[in-house]
């Protein structure tokens, strides 16, 4: 059992090495803060309290592409705010008995300041997904449109090959470019 406890906190401190995520990622952080609530010595019962936290945030990025997430407008904030998490939830778990004692009204305002900020992030992460959603199906419709269009223009472009090499009688339909022309100088 000793040994274990040796082995968490020799893994929580080489936790910049995650064998799910690269390094500095978004999932890299989210491990790390799961490494050091594992390995927490001291005020255990308040560092579990960011377990919640963090899982919202793993269940909203779950299944996310990561170039969406890197480029998009919370990035940098997330990445802060998990950050912070993690400095927050190391020195918490470091303190002795009496410092945690003394510092019980900050760190209860902290974590709801910390639940607060990633409430909003996502609500932001959400509205991201769905405006990229929304984007993708503009994005469709309007390839489908064209391809609709090129269809169209595939089958007239057919249309008018098959009556140049057969007797077809267009006369009334073909008007000339100059009588265009003229038509529409004279309507300015």
């Amino acid at each position: 059992m000793k040994n274990q406890g040796v082995n968490n906190s020799v893994m929580a401190n080489n936790s910049s090495e995650s064998c799910f995520a690269s390094p500095g990622s978004i999932f890299a952080i989210v491990d790390n803060i799961h490494w050091a609530i594992a390995s927490a010595k001291h005020n255990k019962a308040y560092v579990l309290r960011f377990v919640p936290v963090i899982k919202q945030i793993t269940k909203v990025l779950n299944g996310a592409d990561v170039k969406f997430i890197r480029q998009a407008e919370f990035y940098s904030d997330l990445k802060e705010t998990l950050f912070k998490i993690e400095n927050h939830v190391k020195e918490s778990s470091t303190r002795g008995k009496w410092m945690n004692k003394l510092m019980a009204k900050k760190n209860q305002k902290c974590f709801e300041e910390f639940e607060d900020h990633v409430d909003h992030l996502i609500t932001r992460i959400v509205f991201s997904f769905a405006q990229r959603v929304q984007l993708l199906n503009l994005a469709r419709q309007k390839k489908r449109a064209l391809s609709e269009i090129r269809e169209e223009d595939e089958s007239e472009n057919s249309n008018e090959s098959a009556c140049t090499t057969s007797t077809c009688d267009t006369s009334g339909e073909n008007v000339s470019l100059a009588s265009q022309e003229e038509d529409f100088t004279g309507e300015r």
